[in-house]
C-alpha cells in the first residue's frame, strides 16, 4: 500500500534525565514532521537546561508508533551527551497525535 497523500504530524515531547553527579536536567521540544504511516519514527533533538554549570545535548529516533487513545504516541530512550565527565539517561513517551 502506497500512502502517498499522508498527513505530516509532529508531537510534543518533554521529562527529566536520570541524576548523575547528584543533578538531573530537563528538556522539552517538538519532534520531526513525518507522515502518518505505518512503522514510522520521529527526530528528536533538544538542549537540556543548565545546570551544575553545563547542558547537554539530546538527539535520538523515537521507537515506532503505538496505539493510543486518540491516535498514537511514541516511547523513546537514550543517552545525552558526554559533558562535565558525564552522562544521564532518559526515556519517556511523545504526545498523542
Amino acid at each position: 500500500m502506497i500512502y502517498l497523500f499522508s498527513r505530516m504530524h509532529t508531537h510534543n515531547f518533554e521529562g527529566s534525565t536520570s541524576v548523575n553527579d547528584l543533578h538531573r536536567h530537563y528538556y522539552k521540544g517538538t519532534t520531526s514532521a513525518n507522515p502518518n504511516v505505518p512503522g514510522h519514527t520521529h527526530y528528536m533533538s533538544d538542549n537540556t537546561t543548565y545546570n551544575d554549570g553545563h547542558t547537554h545535548r539530546i538527539e535520538i529516533r523515537t521507537d515506532p508508533e503505538i496505539r493510543a487513545r486518540g491516535g498514537h504516541t511514541h516511547y523513546y530512550r537514550g543517552m545525552t551527551t558526554l559533558n562535565d565527565g558525564h552522562v544521564h539517561y532518559f526515556d519517556g513517551y511523545t504526545s498523542v497525535y
